[in-house]
């Protein structure tokens, strides 16, 4: 009987639906391990990721499975056969550098880095790549073994070659905070119903931030206390706020912090040097035309008091004056000129920089910014 495309793809996703056999059997490790994420409509669960991430294999980073079932993965992609320089042939070595190859497929054209399998382990049929940019979190439940005939068998790269990924992608295994019970002090009772009574008056008072009252309990002298459980508890909360950035997801970034916006502009009552450089330009014309008048008044005043001065053609002053004064404001007038072009011409050559490296970017690869493989 003549099979169909829907017939070969039920026939593969049988072969594929193995569970994993679990970390330490048969001397299995779970760092660095190669496994498969089947079809979304395969899984007893939702991943959250999309349509085009299942069906394909993915690397595990996680050297424990978490206490939720959970590990961190990247995922894998072959490029529909190509190899990256083809792939990303005008695409720069930013872009390119994302991702790195595993024998048997040709080393990284600008790294020249090259993951190996652990010995033993037969060679991929097709180009195999490894995206370290973007690494997710799924239960561990939820994936297959990579070999579908060979359930036993189990797929990983080399020690070196992890430890590779995991500097290329900059990836930290999380870890939980350490409380020291030697410096746990009981808190009396009667402080922590203060407390209480204290967060119950606030919160009926209206709106807002709740202090926190936590009462602050003070060692004895002769008792120094230190320990290093905070320090644990910060690379912690690092860890989970770096993971939790993905740039192709909209509601994370309407949950990123935001500066506080300063304000802009010159304020009554501000110096000076809160003005634009155009305000302070004219404001030195003002001061310099005031100075000339100054300046004139005292000299026609000196002359008309003397008389030996008395012969003056003023006409001619003033003139001359006058002269001094317009070829003061059109030399002034070309500076700003100049000033003009040349800021006109630095955002023209900015803009097409900018441009020159997003069509670059953009070229060869039209479906990298929507499609993870």
């Amino acid at each position: 009987m003549p099979t169909t495309p829907s017939s070969r793809r039920n026939s593969q996703r049988s072969r594929r639906g193995s569970t994993p056999p679990t970390p330490g059997q048969n001397g299995s490790k779970l760092a660095g391990r190669i496994m498969w994420l089947p079809y979304a409509d395969e899984l007893s669960s939702s991943t959250g990721f999309s349509e085009e991430s299942h069906n394909h294999p993915v690397l595990v980073l996680s050297k424990k499975i978490s206490a939720d079932g959970k590990v961190d993965i990247l995922f894998m992609t072959s490029f529909g056969g190509t190899d990256l320089e083809t792939r990303h042939r005008y695409s720069n070595a930013q872009l390119r550098g994302i991702y790195l190859p595993i024998d048997p497929s040709p080393p990284h054209p600008d790294n020249n880095i090259q993951l190996q399998l652990d010995h033993g382990v037969p060679a991929f049929k097709k180009n195999s790549y490894v995206n370290t940019r973007d690494h997710e979190q799924i239960l561990f439940s939820l994936l297959r073994n990579y070999d579908r005939r060979r359930k036993n068998k189990i797929y990983s790269i080399t020690d070196a070659s992890y430890q590779i990924v995991v500097k290329h992608s900059g990836y930290r295994e999380p870890t939980p905070p350490v409380y020291d019970d030697r410096f746990t002090v009981p808190v009396p009772l009667d402080i922590l119903v203060q407390a209480h009574l204290e967060v119950e008056r606030k919160r009926s008072q209206g709106y807002g931030t709740i202090p926190s009252v936590t009462p602050q309990v003070q060692y004895p002298a002769s008792r120094p206390v230190q320990s290093t459980a905070r320090s644990d508890h910060h690379s912690y909360n690092s860890y989970n706020s770096y993971n939790s950035y993905d740039p192709y997801y909209s509601d994370v970034h309407s949950q990123r912090k935001r500066n506080a916006a300063r304000p802009s502009g010159h304020s009554s009552g501000g110096s000076p040097d809160d003005l634009s450089p155009s305000a302070q330009v004219v404001l030195g014309l003002i001061f310099a035309a005031t100075f000339a008048c100054v300046v004139a008044l005292v000299y026609m005043l000196f002359s008309y008091l003397f008389g030996g001065l008395k012969e003056v053609d003023w006409h001619k002053v003033a003139n001359a004056v006058g002269s001094f004064f317009w070829d003061y404001l059109v030399a002034m007038g070309k500076i700003l000129k100049y000033l003009v072009v040349g800021m006109a011409k630095s955002v023209a050559w900015v803009a097409k920089s900018a441009w020159v490296l997003v069509r670059d970017w953009i070229m060869g690869t039209p479906n990298d910014k929507w499609k993870l493989f």
